[in-house]
């Protein structure tokens, strides 16, 4: 299910989720990959499937989840 939300211009809440995993994110790959400015165009899209797609979401221990990485969250969900 999509839900839309509309944010009134100026809101300075609005996007702040999103600018918050932005910056977490470009930081992390930074200290895995290296500075990656330098590097050829297609490359950004499999760095960062690379990071949400194994990093963020498999081994990244994640502090709401009782400092566990989400599979590893999961996996325990399902068991339960």
């Amino acid at each position: 299910m999509v839900v839309e939300i509309h944010i009134e211009r100026g809101d300075a809440y609005g996007n702040a989720a999103m600018e918050s995993f932005w910056a977490t994110a470009k930081r992390e790959i930074e200290f895995l990959h290296g500075p990656v400015r330098h590097r050829a165009r297609s490359q950004p899209r499999t760095i960062i499937f690379e990071y949400v797609e194994v990093f963020y979401n498999r081994e990244r221990h994640q502090t709401i989840l009782g400092h566990e990485t989400p599979a590893e969250h999961y996996a325990a969900a399902k068991v339960a």
